[in-house]
């Protein structure tokens, strides 16, 4: 792994663990966390609601999986699976919004909308 995203992942796991997020998010087959809640954003930036937002989700984005998909198929491949992204994406994913929120004070809607999704494709 690259010392540039060690270094990005351990800045994300030393904001997250000031606000005493669980950095392992227990997640079913298809990448959702299994409590059903993750990490209440909102809440962790002390917005008042709504909207909430939560990153709760760290499967694939299921209409980026549609478009490669029907790439794959028409190159002769096999389509993938819908199911939790890789750790090392996980990982990303989970350091890109704690340093977006908690570092750089976006607001949790540019970080869902323009951070998470885009890197969950």
């Amino acid at each position: 792994m690259s010392l540039h995203y060690l270094a990005f992942v351990e800045l994300g796991k030393a904001l997250a663990h000031k606000k005493e997020l669980l950095w392992d998010i227990p997640l079913d087959s298809l990448g959702a966390a299994r409590d059903r809640v993750g990490w209440n954003l909102t809440a962790l930036v002390g917005d008042s609601p709504p909207p909430t937002h939560y990153l709760r989700n760290l499967g694939t984005e299921v209409e980026a999986l549609k478009t490669v998909n029907a790439e794959r198929i028409a190159q002769g491949l096999p389509p993938r699976s819908n199911g939790p992204l890789s750790a090392a994406w996980q990982n990303l994913i989970k350091a890109a919004v704690a340093e977006q929120l908690l570092f750089r004070r976006n607001t949790t809607g540019h970080v869902v909308q323009n951070i998470m999704r885009p890197l969950r494709c």
